[in-house]
């Protein structure tokens, strides 16, 4: 009978026979079950009915513009779990009846927030552990009917609070876990808190990032006065730079400011470029250096880096002298290749030290070539730079700053190739002292046990020494009593037995 009623409901509820793609269960109720599938993408064929899809816990990638063609009844979309590193607006669009999108735990790192206005069923938005550094600013977007929006767990340094009060609807915003920068960009953001009636779950959550001062701090707790912003300083090193056409160089700019400044260089010719330019021979790198390669000979001149935010600007110059070499044959080689790629690694970093070392990718390095070790904290212009020996691989440096991040690079060249470079961060000087703590004790404790067993020792020896005098000294008395004096008698006399009777 059970069998009966099972295939009945199969029947009347599955819809294989609907066009259902393969690796999906689809209902006549409109819903489409994928889950767990391994898809790299939103199967073709969905059924045109469909009202509730889950893609969850697959392995997709992205949402292009016309993936969700043919889908106007769907109102339930849950593509948690997945690796979806863009979304296209035009995809959303497409299902303008969308009443809950569930997006967390993918790689999200922008969303288009320009064509949410138009999705004006949008109930539920869920965006949380995914890699997004910005929400809307500026002319703000309202999102109609938006009850309930989840932000937690990314990567938002600042977020305004005209973006939360703005929506109309809205009863819950929760934007726990992120690194807030607590500077003069948070300051709505902070008075929102105050003011709001909205939903703030695990507040508690939300503190800063930086600056270093207020790290850790909630958010909440900090006064709206003590979120201040800093102008930009720069420093650029080398300042004089002398270069061989057809080498690599690095000109390093270091910035500080709070917020973080935007860096961009200004070139000999007056061309502008930043680390979004799409340019490959000069290029800036995420730590605003500017990376040349190869040189040119109309490469030389004045270059400037120039340091940005909302605060002001600040610009320092470097200047560079390109020289042609006149060779030829394996000379020339020679000089255009004078360094050879390597490996770097970085260990047993303390809060003060840490050890490079690196390995030539190729058989025969230039062996009578000396390595050079350059480093520096980054946001500082001071460089320290090592010469070592030839056949030398490993160096130690000392007398790092603790809870910084330093960058440090091993070339045979004049300056180093960009992927001769690494970046690691010092431990904090507490986490040292900590290790310190735990080795003293491990070492008082082992010292203890020492002790304590020598302790043992000894007073197992010293009980058995005094077992072996006690058993000589009952043996000495055994043999005295074998003559025994009695008593004297009543008539005043002793009588005196031997011990043999």
């Amino acid at each position: 009978m059970w069998v009966c009623v099972a295939f009945v409901l199969s029947v009347l509820f599955s819809g294989r026979g609907l066009g259902c793609p393969d690796k999906c269960i689809c209902w006549r109720d409109g819903h489409v079950n994928c889950v767990d599938q391994r898809l790299r993408g939103v199967p073709h064929g969905l059924p045109g009915t469909t009202v509730n899809l889950d893609l969850s816990w697959n392995s997709i990638a992205g949402i292009p513009a016309r993936t969700f063609e043919n889908l106007t009844a769907l109102r339930y979309l849950y593509l948690q779990g997945n690796e979806i590193s863009h979304i296209s607006g035009e995809a959303l669009l497409a299902i303008p009846s969308i009443q809950e999108l569930w997006l967390s735990e993918n790689q999200l790192q922008d969303f288009p927030w320009s064509v949410l206005p138009r999705l004006t069923s949008l109930l539920r938005l869920d965006l949380q552990n995914n890699r997004l550094a910005h929400v809307p600013s500026g002319d703000l977007p309202l999102f109609p009917a938006l009850t309930w929006i989840n932000l937690a767990y990314n990567e938002i340094t600042t977020i305004g609070g005209d973006f939360l009060s703005s929506q109309p609807a809205l009863e819950t915003a929760a934007v726990h876990n992120n690194p807030f920068s607590c500077n003069c960009s948070l300051q709505s953001f902070r008075e929102w808190l105050d003011s709001t009636k909205v939903s703030v779950p695990n507040n508690a959550d939300i503190v800063c990032a930086t600056p270093r001062h207020l790290e850790g701090r909630n958010v909440m707790a900090v006064p709206i006065g003590a979120l201040t912003c800093r102008p930009p300083t720069v420093a650029v090193y080398p300042t004089n730079i002398n270069v061989l056409v057809g080498h690599t160089t690095v000109m390093l700019c270091n910035t500080t400011g709070d917020p973080d400044p935007d860096v961009e260089w200004i070139l000999p010719m007056g061309a502008m470029i930043s680390a979004a330019s799409k340019t490959r021979r000069i290029r800036v790198l995420h730590d605003g250096s500017l990376l040349l390669s190869p040189v040119r000979q109309t490469d030389a001149g004045i270059y400037t880096c120039i340091a940005t935010n909302q605060e002001g600007r600040a610009n320092a110059t470097a200047t560079m002298n390109v020289t042609r070499v006149d060779c030829a044959g394996a000379e020339c080689r020679s000089i255009a290749s004078d360094t050879v790629p390597v490996r770097i690694f970085v260990t047993s970093v303390t809060s003060n030290s840490a050890l490079i070392q690196w390995f030539p990718l190729v058989d025969e390095p230039l062996m009578l070539t000396p390595y050079r070790v350059l480093y520096y904290r980054l946001g500082e212009s001071l460089q320290q730079t090592a010469v070592l020996k030839h056949g030398v691989f490993l160096y130690k440096m000392k007398n790092l700053k603790p809870s910084s991040r330093y960058s440090v690079c091993v070339t045979q060249s004049i300056l180093p190739q960009a992927d001769h470079c690494m970046e690691f961060r010092t431990e904090d000087a507490e986490l040292t002292h900590t290790y310190i703590t735990i080795g003293y004790t491990l070492g008082s404790v082992l010292l203890l046990l020492l002790i304590a067993t020598v302790v043992y020792c000894y007073m197992r020896c010293y009980r058995r020494k005094r077992r072996a005098m006690f058993q000589r000294s009952m043996n000495a008395v055994n043999l005295s009593n074998n003559h025994v004096t009695i008593p004297r008698a009543e008539n005043g006399t002793a009588v005196q037995m031997n011990g043999h009777g």
